[in-house]
């Protein structure tokens, strides 16, 4: 699944609908690393409230079931 390349400023949208068949939340990736456990991670923000953050693998968000490269 590592087919996507993920760069900061990159935008990605959850697939999974949300309640009452809303699309899902958009995400903007502010910065990739790889953690102390050589994993491959990025920190990403939530687009409507930037104060909103969350940081997952590379793995998760190029995982086409789960996030949309927009």
């Amino acid at each position: 699944m590592a087919s996507i390349t993920l760069n900061s400023g990159d935008r990605l949208r959850e697939v999974a609908s949300q309640r009452f068949g809303r699309v899902g939340p958009e995400w903007i990736v502010e910065d990739i690393f790889v953690g102390t456990d050589g994993v491959e991670y990025a920190k990403v923000a939530l687009a409507v409230d930037m104060s909103h953050r969350k940081t997952l693998s590379i793995a998760v968000l190029t995982d086409r079931r789960r996030f949309m490269l927009l």
